[in-house]
């Protein structure tokens, strides 16, 4: 099983004042050994600036990775790459690369058909580019930027886009605003290209929350929002938009700031895993029958600022990146209970900010 690795090449600022240095390579290649949850260097692809988030395509064979710039060709803007895999050495083809919707694209996602790749960008707004034949990269179809702005002065000065989330069985898309305290809502026409707005049924989140990372669970019942700015998880109803649930995320006692960042959903789906940047650690809720959650546990992501983290297909190892001590831990997975076990640790990974698992049919 391969496991790919971005982060940042080139220094960049952050939203919240500091700068985060570029001390990755490009995209790295690891090898995770199933049995034992050892990762093993295979290469680093270097030709790509800042990849600071990557989406797999579902049929396998094809990588793309968004490209977090404040410039692209000497003016406001950033990228989105794709590449083609070697499945034997992990080697990548570059492709091409398309303009985003803005400076700082932050998240990438492939439509259900792998025909569109949809992203967003943190400064700007999202677009959809379609996948040709050859899976490179093909002119937008489809943008759109937003207005707003949140109760927080500082961090929701403007729209924020930084996530954009399919739901599992039907036509719709949500973009997590964390600048405007909302998902908002999108119908997907795949024919054309388009989202078309929904705004009846975005979803609000309470003021200052910052809504970041969403994950829904497989039939698309519950739809589960991770917050950057308060560090809770917020439980929505998506079919009829209500809030049902607004749960800490944040361990017990934590004086200092949350900073949520990655959520997934475990295969099983008895398991939500959350990270938080500011305690360095991942949260474990349980997830009840009516997909309610239960109080979390937490357990050390292993390294410092844990910004993303991925689950391996079989539900057996959790994988986290730390941006600010260049680490990559890897956790065993309780099935019984969720808790995590490192099990092993890359010191030299760079500053790792997204992870995706990749079998050659993702």
């Amino acid at each position: 099983m391969l496991v790919f690795a971005g982060g940042y090449t080139q220094d960049i600022p952050m939203a919240s004042g500091e700068v985060v240095p570029g001390r990755s390579g490009g995209i790295a290649c690891y090898r995770l050994e199933e049995d034992t949850g050892r990762l093993e260097l295979l290469g680093v692809t270097p030709s790509t600036p800042n990849p600071s988030y990557l989406a797999a395509d579902p049929e396998g064979g094809y990588l793309y990775c968004v490209n977090e710039l404040e410039k692209l060709g000497g003016v406001p803007g950033s990228g989105v790459s794709a590449y083609a895999v070697d499945p034997e050495s992990g080697g990548l083809r570059l492709l091409g690369r398309q303009p985003a919707a803005g400076p700082l694209a932050c998240h990438a996602a492939m439509s259900p058909d792998g025909r569109h790749l949809l992203a967003a960008s943190y400064n700007g707004g999202i677009c959809v580019l379609p996948v040709g034949e050859d899976h490179a990269l093909r002119t937008a179809s489809c943008a759109w930027s937003f207005q707003g702005r949140g109760a927080d002065s500082d961090r929701q000065e403007m729209p924020h886009p930084h996530q954009i989330l399919l739901h599992p069985k039907e036509d719709r898309v949500y973009v997590c605003d964390l600048g405007t305290d909302r998902l908002r809502c999108f119908r997907a026409d795949w024919a054309r290209g388009w989202l078309l707005p929904e705004e009846g049924n975005d979803l609000p989140v309470r003021p200052g929350q910052g809504p970041r990372h969403g994950v829904f669970d497989r039939q698309g019942r519950r739809l589960y929002v991770l917050t950057e700015l308060t560090g809770e998880m917020d439980v929505f109803d998506p079919e009829t938009g209500e809030l049902l649930q607004i749960s800490p995320a944040l361990p017990e006692g934590w004086t200092g700031p949350g900073m949520g960042a990655a959520v997934r959903l475990h295969p099983g789906g008895r398991f939500l895993y959350a990270s938080l940047r500011g305690p360095h650690c991942i949260a474990v809720f349980p997830v009840r029958e009516d997909g309610m959650l239960g109080a979390p546990s937490f357990y050390p992501s292993g390294g410092r600022t844990p910004r993303d983290f991925c689950l391996t297909p079989d539900g057996r190892w959790l994988l986290a990146g730390g941006q600010d001590d260049n680490s990559i831990c890897v956790h065993r997975i309780d099935p019984s209970t969720g808790a995590l076990e490192q099990v092993w640790r890359v010191e030299d990974a760079g500053s790792v900010t997204a992870l995706t698992v990749w079998n050659g049919a993702h």
